[in-house]
């Protein structure tokens, strides 16, 4: 690594190759990693914002802020072991809007053979680069995007970050110390209104028993699954019947859930994915553990809208049971429950 950043002086000029593989990258990479961020007004770390603030209401010029932002990296990342890399800083547009892409390359090797005569006779040129970016593989690149909309009157920016190498998680440096934002959204509560949304939805728009319990199942799987995200698209295409699929994402916005891919944790919903509760009319449930269902349940429907549930397996234990959504003896309105009359 250099002892100091090689700063450039000017714009670049892209060619319209250049420029249409950056902007098709990107897009790819925001749009399946990309998360919300804000501005973290307390215990500021970087002054990242405040120049991104200057450059959108167009207080100074590109190059003048991406020297201030090369700086910033380069005192974010001292003293850790970093390869040698690019940060790129373009102006963009956004829906038609000023924007600004922040964008951090690390340089990879790579090999080019080239067709050559030698003696007349046909063979190949090797040739070593070291300072490739952007190959078809890399991995290893953070992206970040701000637009004007994201600049309020009052208040914390916003924008999105990425990063590839993470696939949706970010590097502290990069989101912290570097560009001196937050999270905009908990991934707990997320976790937590996908779930309460996707089991309302099931409960009051699917009639059919048998589709509900393999919508409910498949709502459980996924959330315990050890998948890091969460992708409420992919989970309908994946799972619902193709007519349910839009019903299911409208929905979902309904409740201010998003429908593109979030971070998941399940620390608030763990103790609600391991049973799945069958309800009746009458009142009568059945609460089954989530991995014996397909085993042990068998629904049976009946053309007069009723449905006959064969539960397999041997009795254990009988007990009396309470109900949280119940009220106990004691609540306003209740009575205690009466003994039978003798004789």
């Amino acid at each position: 690594m250099p002892a100091q950043p090689q700063l450039s002086e000017a714009v670049c000029k892209l060619g319209e190759d250049v420029r249409g593989k950056i902007q098709a990258n990107f897009r790819g990479v925001l749009a399946k990693h990309g998360r919300p961020i804000m501005e973290e007004a307390e215990g500021k770390k970087s002054a990242l914002p405040d120049r991104v603030y200057e450059y959108l209401i167009e207080q100074r010029g590109l190059v003048d802020v991406s020297l201030d932002l090369a700086e910033l990296l380069w005192d974010s990342q001292k003293g850790k072991n970093t390869s040698a890399g690019l940060l790129l800083v373009a102006s963009a547009r956004l829906a038609g809007k000023r924007a600004l892409l922040i964008v951090k390359l690390e340089q990879e090797g790579g090999l080019r053979a080239q067709d050559v005569q030698v003696n007349g006779l046909r063979t190949f040129d090797m040739s070593y680069f070291a300072d490739l970016l952007m190959t078809e593989h890399n991995k290893i690149y953070k992206a970040a995007l701000f637009c004007v909309d994201g600049v309020p009157e009052d208040g914390p920016i916003e924008g999105w970050a990425a990063d590839k190498q993470l696939a949706g998680k970010m590097a502290q440096f990069w989101l912290h110390t570097f560009l001196g934002c937050r999270p905009k959204e908990d991934p707990k509560l997320l976790t937590h209104n996908f779930h309460q949304a996707a089991v309302d939805w099931v409960d009051t728009h699917v009639d059919d028993p048998e589709k509900s319990i393999d919508y409910l199942m498949a709502v459980l799987v996924e959330l315990r699954s050890n998948a890091t995200t969460l992708d409420p698209t992919a989970f309908a295409a994946d799972h619902l019947d193709l007519y349910d699929q839009d019903n299911f994402l409208t929905y979902l916005d309904s409740k201010d859930v998003p429908t593109a891919t979030f971070d998941k944790d399940i620390t608030r919903v763990a103790p609600r994915l391991s049973e799945l509760q069958i309800g009746f009319e009458s009142g009568i449930s059945i609460v089954t553990p989530v991995q014996r269902v397909r085993e042990d349940i068998k629904i049976e429907e009946h053309s007069n809208g009723t449905s006959t549930v064969t539960v397999k397996g041997k009795i254990t234990s009988t007990r009396s049971h309470y109900s949280p959504r119940k009220p106990d003896i004691g609540d306003a309105g209740s009575q205690p429950p009466q003994p039978d009359p003798a004789g």
